[in-house]
């Protein structure tokens, strides 16, 4: 017998997604709708960057790609997360 569970999915709105950047640790991470893991981080050091990694399933030494943006990139590399992950943005 197989047993399928689900349950919901964090971040639940995008503002979890920024308060997680502004956090101590500036990581967020998720599932994304094809079912890669998906990280949204900041750095921790000047100059401020957003890097977005993607990974094959949860293995995280297989990076499928992996994307940088700037400091005033920020909005849309939220935007690019929030959408990778099922979020309906505009």
């Amino acid at each position: 017998m197989t047993v399928t569970s689900t349950r919901a999915q964090w971040p639940h709105t995008i503002d979890d997604i920024s308060n997680s950047l502004e956090g101590i640790w500036g990581l967020v991470g998720a599932t994304t709708t094809t079912g890669n893991l998906l990280r949204l981080e900041r750095s921790l050091h000047e100059p401020l960057t957003y890097t977005i990694t993607e990974y094959r399933g949860n293995d995280e030494s297989d990076v499928v790609r992996r994307e940088t943006y700037d400091a005033k990139q920020r909005d849309e590399a939220i935007n690019l997360f929030a959408q990778a992950i099922g979020f309906q943005i505009g």
